[in-house]
């Protein structure tokens, strides 16, 4: 008899929250679990995975509206957080390495204060081209763009690609995903709040969205950082994921390996 083949997409939350699987956890490996960037889906990070050791769990989550999952996409970081650990499995988060790409990385942050202290709590943290959020005053508001203005931005920084400049319609159908990600992405707030985990922080410097200097600033909310940079601009998770997958795997064998369960 075959093997059962492992799934490599589950639903959640009646199919409003998608899990992609990209590599099966060897027995004492790391397991990572990414959280895509405004507009963007789990396929975002397939090229990423591809560079990871081969022996790394690797999952990667659709939002609702988003990639293969269903529903009305969520404009608040913290519904987010609080969707995905209500529905997804706590045996798959417990000792994960939760990486977010911009406001994914939001989205990891806050669900790794939520788990922090508890047997649920991640390994550590990986916040990908995050925008510290004390410095959204000093950027220009996505949400202040018409829709022909948020089009030619994305195109600019590799959001979406360049041939929907002459074809909007298709920019139309992903208009409210996109903008209520945005949303999300320009209310979250972190106040003052600290989290006590082994966090990497990774840059390029040719990033507008996350201004190279204000990564530095992740050392106010997240005392145990690091700081790391890649080439190029804002969407370097697709544009150098074989460089960024190292700056990762670096980081990731120097945790200090999880206690066994009791």
């Amino acid at each position: 008899m075959k093997p059962v083949a492992e799934p490599t997409y589950l639903r959640y939350d009646e199919g409003r929250v998608g899990l992609r699987r990209f590599r099966s956890q060897q027995s004492g490996s790391p397991r990572l679990i990414c959280l895509p960037f405004a507009g963007g889906q789990s396929l975002v990070f397939r090229a990423f995975a591809a560079h990871l050791p081969a022996d790394w769990g690797v999952w990667a989550i659709d939002p609702p509206g988003h990639g293969w999952a269903g529903g009305n996409p969520l404009d608040r970081v913290e519904v987010m957080a609080d969707r995905y650990l209500a529905h997804l499995p706590a045996e798959l988060l417990a000792n994960a390495v939760l990486l977010g790409h911009s406001l994914g990385g939001c989205v990891a942050f806050a669900m790794a204060e939520r788990l922090a202290g508890s047997p649920g709590a991640p390994r550590a943290l990986i916040l990908s081209a995050t925008r510290p959020p004390h410095r959204a005053s000093e950027y220009d508001s996505f949400l202040a763009l018409d829709d022909q203005e948020l089009l030619d931005v994305l195109i600019r920084i590799g959001g979406v690609p360049a041939d929907w400049a002459q074809e909007p319609e298709l920019f139309a159908q992903f208009r409210e995903v996109i903008r209520a990600d945005f949303r999300a992405f320009e209310a979250f707030r972190l106040d003052g709040r600290r989290l006590e985990l082994p966090v990497l922080a990774v840059g390029a410097p040719e990033d507008v969205v996350c201004r190279p200097a204000h990564l530095f600033e992740w050392t106010r909310f997240c005392p145990a950082s690091e700081i790391e940079f890649v080439p190029g601009g804002h969407l370097f998770v697709q544009t150098q994921p074989e460089l960024f997958a190292g700056r990762v795997a670096s980081f990731v064998t120097r945790l200090p390996r999880p206690e066994a369960p009791p």
